[in-house]
């Protein structure tokens, strides 16, 4: 019986860090905006309740040629999170840049100690579907994104103050589609000091 509810806790803890590493990602570094991606970009963010540091998630792009880009990320619980999640989780993405549009290829994530737990999607983009290994097919269109594509997606396409949209990403599991709204600019602690950096807000459906 304790075993069964520490396994839901951790699968909570879990969900809370995948959920405020995607949020992250919506603290857009306004110096980071550019008409082309670098050949080598490397990210760190840190997961805060109440102050209290739960988890870093490390990202890193390289460009792998012909247009082509790879994003490893490794995310790992800090404190006392890391107490109910143990494992390291991490992602792969692959990408290709056209005309300033991102299509992903392939993406992956899974925990290190539990590969049977995989997400998995293999985009084709000339039959405009993406399969999961859970069986789903998905019809998709330009402007869908992973989990890891999406920030490098508004590197390029830096959204406007004011506005609202909807973004709809694979994760390998299923597709989910967000609403967003652009609140403005605002700085936020670094690891560097204070950046300049475009807040964007996930809006309640319905």
């Amino acid at each position: 019986m304790v075993m069964n509810h520490q396994n839901n806790r951790s699968y909570l803890m879990k969900y809370k860090l995948s959920a405020l590493f995607l949020i992250s990602g919506l603290f857009l570094n306004t110096c980071l905006f550019a008409a082309e991606l670098p050949d080598s970009l490397d990210l760190v963010y840190r997961a805060n309740i109440s102050g209290i540091n739960i988890g870093t998630l490390n990202r890193n792009l390289r460009a792998i040629g012909k247009g082509k880009y790879k994003v490893t990320s490794e995310t790992n619980a800090t404190g006392i999170a890391a107490i109910l999640l143990r494992d390291t989780y991490r992602e792969k993405s692959e990408f290709k840049v056209v005309a300033d549009m991102i299509y992903p290829l392939s993406y992956h994530q899974a925990p290190d100690n539990r590969p049977d737990k995989a997400r998995i999607a293999t985009f084709d983009w000339d039959k405009k579907k993406v399969t999961l290994n859970n069986d789903r097919v998905y019809d998709i269109s330009p402007g869908v994104q992973d989990p890891a594509s999406f920030l490098f997606f508004w590197m390029l396409n830096p959204p406007r103050i004011g506005q609202t949209g909807k973004i709809s990403l694979v994760d390998g599991k299923r597709m989910s589609q967000y609403e967003f709204k652009v609140i403005g600019h605002e700085k936020i602690e670094s690891l560097w000091g204070k950046i300049n950096t475009l807040r964007i807000e996930r809006q309640k459906e319905g």
